[in-house]
């Protein structure tokens, strides 16, 4: 147990600088290609670096803007020493290759410390190697430069100066949540109070802020950690993930005793990640009186502003999320120029939906109501869906309705009708409350059609 740990901590000490590797060194290929690739990646911004093994060679991928871009390709032959080179760097072990490894190690470059996190994973051609970089000086940017339109912020902004309750950031995986609740945590910070968080990894290191990083093989588990911050006299707690139920029970519980609790979920939206903490047992009458509020999010390239063109969105694109758009709306989209690589993005563009909990919200959860009421109720009450943010988001040119709709699928938050915001559901052809029609129909024969049919492919009826 004693050799785990201080494995662990020799890890975040050792360090490569990447512009002070001797020239002797820098003759050796392998160390040559870590050099090249990293500092590639840095002047990409990429996020990843990923070494992909091929039959015959050997595949150089950068994730830039959460999209994977291809770079440079080696021979085969060159697999076993890249990959070595990063287990040494990782003080790994180099002859073990039949199971997956991790590992990390920092750089110094340009009088900047970054931190790697190296993945290694057994495929069937060799090895594949993934590499995070991770900025530890890089800016955090406050609640109000998040990109949250001014209702969102106003009533985020007052529920995190709440001094007890729990506030919860979901979305997949790389859609920003970590960085949303260190912008929070960034507001919130100021003598007098005591933040502690704990988490797995540590991605960022807070200045202030006591921070544990969960170590499970020693038993430093989300949940053991958590009863101990308890008797720390913490005034606000950050759990990195809420992944079972006895950590949502000792989250919920530190909310309910007089602690401001952030912490995330992999939800689609803000009202299923009700019902999700329903399914990890969680009884409504506990979880109606400590919820304050969920913030569901998303990451979408931005157009790039040099070759920003407009655009009409595919129909048949349109047609497949069964989005129906006004024609009269003018949309536009990068072309790709030598600013964005030719890509046509620039960059990444937050989409927000908050649910606050209110007093008739509250008491909904207390009664367990469904989702679909759930729903109803929060949009009635103010809440912007996933989809209208995009939109709206779309309109005003910083994304386009494609790149959108890639990111944000049509069914999250779209269970209600386009009107009068009824719950219906995907089977529904007219609104119950209002007769909105949900779909198009031929006038003729009642069949189902499609917007950009000129005609009933049934009955022949021109449309």
């Amino acid at each position: 147990m004693s050799a785990n740990i201080h494995q662990s901590v020799s890890l975040v000490k050792k360090e490569v600088r990447l512009d002070k590797i001797s020239p002797e060194s820098e003759q050796a290929p392998a160390v040559r290609m870590q050099k090249e690739l990293l500092e590639e990646a840095l002047r990409l911004k990429a996020s990843d670096i990923h070494v992909e093994p091929m039959e015959r060679t050997v595949q150089i991928r950068y994730r830039i803007d959460g999209w994977l871009i291809k770079g440079p390709v080696f021979p085969r032959s060159a697999l076993e020493s890249l990959a070595s080179r990063y287990k040494i760097s990782c003080n790994l072990d180099i002859s073990e290759k039949r199971i997956p490894q991790d590992g990390s190690f920092r750089i110094q470059y340009q009088a900047k410390a970054i931190d790697l996190r190296v993945s290694f994973l057994p495929t069937l051609w060799g090895e594949k190697v993934v590499i995070r970089i991770l900025d530890t000086h890089q800016p955090f940017l406050g609640v109000d430069q998040l990109g949250l339109p001014a209702s969102q912020l106003e009533r985020l902004s007052a529920m995190i100066e709440r001094p007890q309750g729990l506030i919860l950031v979901v979305g997949p995986t790389g859609s920003g949540k970590t960085t949303t609740l260190y912008s929070i945590l960034r507001t919130i910070h100021r003598e007098g109070i005591n933040i502690i968080t704990v988490e797995d990894p540590i991605e960022y290191a807070l200045e202030g802020v006591n921070q544990i990083q969960v170590f499970e093989k020693v038993g430093l588990t989300f949940a053991n950690t958590l009863r101990s911050i308890l008797r720390q006299d913490p005034d606000v707690i950050l759990v990195g993930e809420i992944r079972d139920e006895e950590t949502a029970r000792i989250a919920l519980r530190a909310a309910f005793t007089g602690h401001l609790v952030l912490s995330t979920l992999h939800t689609n939206d803000a009202v299923s990640t009700i019902t999700r903490l329903y399914n990890l047992g969680l009884e409504p009458y506990v979880l109606s009186s400590c919820l304050l509020g969920i913030l569901s999010q998303r990451l979408i390239r931005r157009n790039c502003p040099q070759c920003l063109s407009p655009y009409q969105p595919e129909a048949s694109v349109l047609e497949r999320y069964q989005l129906h758009l006004p024609e009269e709306n003018i949309y536009y989209q990068g072309k790709g120029c030598s600013a964005c690589r030719g890509q046509g993005y620039e960059g990444r563009e937050g989409v927000f939906e908050l649910l606050t909990v209110t007093p008739a919200f509250r008491e909904a959860i207390r009664m367990k109501a469904s989702e679909a009421e759930l729903r109803h109720m929060a949009v009635q009450e103010g809440m912007e869906t996933l989809l209208d943010c995009g939109l709206r988001k779309a309109k005003s040119g910083w994304i386009n309705p494609e790149e959108m709709m890639r990111v944000i699928p049509y069914e999250v938050g779209s269970r209600s009708c386009p009107v009068c915001f009824h719950p219906v559901e995907h089977f529904f052809v007219t609104c119950p409350n209002c007769s909105l029609p949900l779909v198009l129909k031929c006038s003729d024969c009642g069949k189902r059609l499609q917007t950009s049919w000129k005609a009933c492919p049934y009955c022949g009826k021109g449309l």
